[in-house]
Formats: C-alpha cells, sequence, structure tokens
C-alpha cells in the first residue's frame, strides 16, 4: 500500500468520496432538520454509497499525482 502526497486534494475532488459525503448529508438531513424524515427516502443514501465503488474507478485528470 502506497500513500498518496496530495491527500487533502482527493478528499476535495474524487468522485468516490462525493459520493460518501452524499450520503452522510442524506442520513443525516433528517436529525437537523426533521420535516424531511419521510421526504428523503431511506434507499437514497444506499445507493449513493453503492456508487462509490463505481466513481472510484473512473479516471480523473485532476486527480494526478505530482
Amino acid at each position: 500500500m502506497k500513500l498518496i502526497r496530495n491527500r487533502r486534494r482527493v478528499l476535495t475532488w474524487s468522485l468516490s468520496m462525493w459520493c460518501v459525503y452524499l450520503a452522510g448529508l442524506f442520513e443525516l438531513l433528517p436529525y437537523v432538520v426533521p420535516y424531511l424524515d419521510g421526504f428523503i427516502p431511506k434507499w437514497l443514501s444506499a445507493g449513493i454509497l453503492l456508487m462509490s465503488p463505481i466513481a472510484r474507478i473512473i479516471h480523473q485528470e485532476n486527480l494526478r499525482d505530482e
């Protein structure tokens, strides 16, 4: 396993990490705004998390290791 040098850039711009961030947001949002409890479906965050490995294998030019 090799660690990358630009970890902050990867955590900010990586598509797979954005899937994880969005899934976490959709899980926490009903606790912050109780009105959204019945509005956001439960399968939405699971579906976004399932897209995370697919987004991981997409080539992203802006994340090149320098």
